[in-house]
């Protein structure tokens, strides 16, 4: 055999050992189905920690590209801003309200730990820096929102509408990442990500926060 088939042939079963990404998505959401009656808390780090090491697994046959750079970084931030500033003033108490449902932590520091340091790169790595690679932004973004349903089922059953809601609004979300990700690269799309679970659920609480400090206060 010439040495161009050996290397076709090693390429062929190569790629046939790759975890192939929909796959993945299919374990991560058994993951989900089967964890529906843990503590939510644990769940969340449960699922976080499945997406870790399928993303982990399969960037070690296909390594995954960040394109960093701290420009690269500040417009994905931006791009956070801008999408998140204008609904924190609009809506803050209902971003209180829901950060507090989805995100039961024990403390304003493993809220802040999990929305910016787990959230943010760990569905990034996934979604983006693999998934949207492989298979599309659109299918990442539909499957991004779909993962709503899969992360927080426990906290909406039995609230049908709500649900849908989250599923679109974190569909919509994975359209601008998958944006930021392509044009700036997927550190951007960590950087952008971020930002948005900073300003809608983190801050709205930590306001709250102040705002009844201040009225006992007075």
């Amino acid at each position: 055999m010439s040495p161009r088939r050996r290397s076709k042939s090693r390429s062929s079963k190569s790629s046939r050992r790759d975890l192939d990404p929909y796959f993945a998505y299919l374990i991560f959401v058994g993951v989900g189905l089967g964890s529906l009656q843990v503590n939510p808390e644990v769940r969340l780090t449960l699922l976080w920690s499945t997406l870790l090491a399928l993303s982990l697994i399969y960037a070690g046959r296909k390594p995954v590209a960040a394109r960093y750079s701290l420009a690269n970084l500040g417009r994905g931030a931006i791009v956070g801003l801008i999408i998140s500033l204008p609904f924190l003033l609009a809506a803050r108490d209902v971003l209180n309200a829901s950060s507090t449902r989805l995100f039961p932590m024990p403390s304003q520091a493993a809220l802040f730990q999990a929305l910016t340091f787990v959230s943010a790169p760990v569905e990034e790595l996934y979604f983006r820096g693999i998934l949207q690679r492989e298979r599309g932004l659109l299918s990442a973004a539909v499957l991004y929102g779909l993962a709503g349903a899969v992360f927080f089922l426990p906290v909406f059953r039995g609230f049908a509408l709500i649900l849908l809601a989250v599923v679109l609004s974190m569909g919509l979300l994975g359209f601008v990442y998958g944006y930021v990700c392509n044009q700036y690269g997927l550190g951007a799309s960590i950087a952008c990500h971020a930002v948005v679970n900073f300003v809608l659920l983190f801050l709205p609480p930590v306001l709250e926060r102040l705002v009844q400090g201040l009225t006992v206060i007075d």
